[in-house]
């Protein structure tokens, strides 16, 4: 069961579906309720480390039950926790949080309110109680934010916004990605944590020493390089080009942040900026990306999978490509 954050109507569901597709795991829809942000479902994989890559989903939870009353729903996380040493259960809704646990203490279980072994979480769904056991994920984003980095830069990404970024491309443990603007590598942070092999190119030298820092820090191996990646009509970086294949490639645009464009070469550098990525990319993967609110890709080289309007505050909105290499 999962549990997705109010920050966004959409994108919760769609990291989810693509971390689920990266890691080539199929499921099936259980149940879905938009007005309280549920969604369960049915996984053929036992591994459910995949849930600790989740950036926008609130809470994660093993799927017990889906009864109509409280003595089922008791009957059914009793059956499944029978062996804890204590327990919680967790409802907004106090007369079924009361009424289980009255339930499963009168069958010889001990309540910890504090530091259960097994927490529960129950929700009322138009009527029906939905259970699951609640399974902890720690994030660690307050320990990661820009500012806490041995290099800071003020347009660095949130670590939550550049882990989603990253989970929308599909990458898996082991693949290798390509942030060609990695500025202080805050998207090459959130892969290199989930153990996907990264790379990154900036124009800038501080950049580049700067992002090499940071990986450093968090312990992370990465190939940082200078270079121009959009000069992909110089004879030597097209031909290393050519070489080298990336399984995603992720980044933050640089426009509306730094002097690199101007309104006269915008619409050169986005086309530039296709070509490069199709020359890079593997066919049939990702290209993830960010561009101000107003900017509209068009591509023959690429199949558009999804964009979404991102707020960041109320003088910018932003806007997400998710777009995939045609085969």
């Amino acid at each position: 069961m999962f549990i997705f954050s109010g920050e966004h109507p959409e994108l919760p569901k769609a990291e989810l579906e693509a971390v689920l597709e990266g890691e080539s795991i199929s499921y099936k829809k259980i149940l879905e309720n938009k007005a309280q942000r549920i969604l369960v479902v049915d996984t053929e994989s036992d591994d459910s480390t995949f849930i600790r890559r989740l950036s926008f989903t609130k809470k994660v939870g093993e799927f017990i039950s889906l009864s109509d009353d409280i003595n089922g729903t008791a009957e059914m996380i009793y059956d499944r926790i029978r062996n804890a040493k204590d327990f919680a259960i967790r409802c907004k809704s106090h007369r079924i949080e009361e009424g289980i646990g009255h339930i499963l203490t009168k069958k010889g279980l001990k309540v910890n309110l504090k530091n259960p072994e097994k927490e529960v979480i129950c929700i009322n769904v138009n009527g029906r109680i939905i259970s699951a056991i609640n399974i902890p994920i720690e994030k660690g984003f307050n320990e990661r934010l820009p500012q806490k980095r041995p290099y800071f830069h003020p347009t660095s990404l949130h670590p939550k916004i550049a882990r989603l970024l990253v989970n929308l491309s599909r990458v898996k443990k082991g693949d290798t990605i390509l942030d060609p603007f990695c500025g202080t590598c805050g998207i090459l942070i959130e892969a290199g944590l989930m153990g996907i092999n990264v790379n990154g190119y900036d124009i800038d030298d501080r950049m580049v020493e700067g992002c090499r820092r940071n990986l450093e820090f968090f312990g992370i191996n990465g190939k940082i390089e200078r270079r121009d990646a959009l000069n992909i009509n110089n004879k030597i970086n097209e031909d290393k080009m050519n070489k080298i294949k990336f399984d995603s490639i992720v980044t933050d645009l640089p426009y509306g942040r730094s002097s690199y464009l101007t309104e006269k070469n915008l619409d050169i550098f986005y086309r530039n900026f296709i070509r490069m990525a199709e020359k890079l990319l593997n066919k049939g993967s990702y290209l993830v990306f960010v561009v101000p609110k107003d900017i509209e890709i068009i591509s023959d080289l690429f199949e558009i999978k999804d964009k979404f309007l991102l707020y960041v505050h109320k003088s910018l909105t932003r806007r997400i490509y998710v777009l995939k290499r045609k085969v």
